[in-house]
């Protein structure tokens, strides 16, 4: 059954995977009520920018599989993020 699947949702980060569902959440959103449109490019745009920052976190202190003493900036990081989402997506409420 591995064969057929064209994505392996397993092999990226939690921020990406965050970030497709986003994206498929505003195409759908299309479809349905597009007032919600901005909740799932707010959530693609928060799953990228948080990859990314994870990504560059792991390349500067993760050496040869190990984790440095500085690398809980990546999980800092990865909270300033989640926060500051659920902040925006509220003020969408609003």
């Amino acid at each position: 059954m591995k064969e057929f699947n064209f994505i392996n949702l397993n092999d990226f980060t939690w921020q990406l995977n965050v970030a497709i569902m986003g994206g498929i959440f505003a195409v759908f959103s299309l479809i349905y009520d597009v007032s919600y449109i901005h909740y799932g490019l707010i959530t693609f745009a928060f799953g990228v920018a948080a990859h990314t920052v994870y990504i560059f976190f792991e390349w500067v202190f993760r050496k040869k599989g190990t984790n440095s003493k500085w690398y809980w900036l990546a999980h800092l990081s990865n909270s300033i993020f989640i926060i500051v989402w659920i902040l925006v997506l509220a003020r969408l409420k609003q």
